[in-house]
């Protein structure tokens, strides 16, 4: 297998484009998936009544608008509130997510 090969985690078969790609957030490890396999396990996951499971894949429009807000609040305070290190912390989780989603998946896809 070529260092370009992203396979998704349901299926086994590879991921060949960007659009068909995404990446989700299971028990703090980043997983591909194909779109169709990622609404599968999903569906799954919901007949199955798990609590803690986040349907929201990491990469896409609602991602990019949620590392926005987060990296805004890190700014904000920073700039104008007076905050304890761990509110940076906690804010800088999900842009942490977001970045190594696009270096390790979709880099590789572009």
């Amino acid at each position: 297998m070529s260092d370009k090969t992203i396979t998704c985690i349901r299926c086994k078969k590879p991921i060949e484009r960007k659009s068909n790609l995404v990446v989700s957030n299971m028990k703090m490890v980043l997983r591909p998936f194909h779109e169709k396999c990622f609404k599968e396990h999903v569906k799954m996951k919901r007949e199955q009544a798990s609590m803690f499971f986040d349907a929201m894949p990491i990469n896409g429009t609602y991602a990019n608008i949620m590392t926005l807000i987060f990296l805004l609040l890190i700014t904000s305070f920073a700039l104008v509130f007076e905050v304890p290190i761990v509110v940076y912390v906690l804010c800088a989780i999900y842009p942490i997510y977001r970045l190594s989603s696009w270096l390790i998946f979709e880099r590789k896809l572009a």
